[in-house]
């Protein structure tokens, strides 16, 4: 095997470890299914280097390169699954058959010049499609997406340069070939070790994301609360700025679980839930679940009158769902609400201010429910 051969067979080889690694991957729960299309792209792109380890004919050149557009509008196709876009798969085939047809077409002919100008015009239109689809289109895009998307904007370019230096400067496209043996092997390995990873990016975050999120209610949990209680009360003491938090319960939810089951009793707390978080806002405002049918608002930069305000639409709302309760007063679920406002140094820590909303609750209960009270 000579040095160019081997060379071959080594980047067959990496695309060959990239193939096989899509194979332990699996896509998040909820997603179109784009891992095998990774795969096939990157076993397409195996065979295109490796049918160069053997005495290369104008056959296996043809076949080389149909593998090569295989493994481009494979990627385009990976991309628009991954992304869950709807797949123009008419128009990428007849691209990816237009593409095949004028590759084979220049090097049957043994016309090296015009199949590089045929790449120059369809690779970085596929590349610049992926890129596109990752950096714009997909959501909870993540820093492998970013980087991924970078790499195959760079490699148009690179790509469109070569056309261009073969067309208006020969000699210096001639020094090119060495450092093309080396962009393309190295863009595959970018291309699938940052396509992969993105999985694995994505099953991090969603983990997180579980682990701060109350099953029930889909509000956050108590972690995620006291974590951003520590930030807010934090920084609210710094800048001195208000701070409020509103504590929630619902009137008379056992006797409501009690009469109609516990099953019943979900089904009303995830409509609490829905409202309260249609309640919020703005960014820095957090819906958290307590416990049991309590719930808090953080809400940042906040004084007594929005808080109030605040808190007597929440109790509008939840009235207006106008769910049955036979064994409260309304005849309906409703909710009381206390509110603790940080005012300068008017606490002294975050249990505090938190005694304090759990006390103007308390009062909103005694008061005869179905309000909000400030202390």
């Amino acid at each position: 095997m000579t040095t160019e051969q081997a060379y071959f067979f080594t980047v067959a080889l990496i695309n060959l470890v990239l193939a096989f690694s899509g194979t332990r991957v699996a896509d998040p729960d909820g997603k179109q299914k784009s891992i095998f299309f990774f795969i096939v792209a990157f076993s397409a792109n195996c065979l295109s280097w490796f049918l160069y380890t053997f005495d290369i004919n104008v056959f296996l050149k043809i076949i080389s390169a149909v593998l090569s557009s295989a493994f481009i509008w494979g990627m385009v196709v990976f991309s628009f699954k991954r992304c869950e876009c709807r797949l123009p798969l008419a128009s990428i085939l007849s691209l990816f058959l237009i593409n095949c047809f004028a590759l084979a077409f220049f090097i049957y002919h043994s016309n090296f010049n015009d199949a590089l100008h045929v790449s120059a015009l369809f690779v970085p239109s596929a590349f610049c499609c992926i890129g596109y689809l990752f950096i714009k289109i997909k959501k909870n895009r993540n820093p492998s997406d970013i980087i991924l998307s970078y790499a195959c904007f760079f490699m148009a370019i690179c790509v469109v340069a070569r056309s261009f230096l073969l067309e208006f400067a020969p000699e210096l496209f001639s020094k090119t070939m060495i450092s093309s043996q080396i962009i393309w092997p190295a863009f595959s390995v970018i291309s699938g070790v940052f396509s992969l990873l993105s999985f694995t990016e994505e099953a991090q975050l969603k983990l997180k994301e579980e682990s701060n999120t109350d099953q029930l209610t889909s509000l956050a949990n108590r972690r995620a609360m006291n974590e951003a209680l520590k930030r807010e009360w934090t920084i609210a003491r710094r800048h001195e700025r208000p701070f409020t938090l509103i504590m929630l319960d619902v009137d008379f939810f056992k006797k409501y679980n009690d009469l109609y089951g516990h099953q019943a009793g979900d089904e009303c707390l995830k409509s609490v839930a829905s409202t309260l978080q249609g309640s919020v806002q703005r960014a820095g405002d957090l819906v958290a679940r307590y416990g049991g049918e309590e719930f808090l608002l953080i809400l940042p930069d906040t004084n007594n009158t929005a808080a109030q305000h605040l808190a007597d639409r929440i109790c509008t709302s939840i009235a207006q769902l106008e769910i049955p309760h036979d064994q409260s007063p309304l005849g309906i679920i409703t909710i009381s609400a206390g509110i603790a406002v940080l005012t300068k140094n008017s606490y002294e820590n975050i249990d505090e201010l938190l005694r304090a909303a759990d006390t103007a609750l308390y009062q909103a209960k005694q008061m005869g429910r179905n309000q909000a009270q400030l202390i």
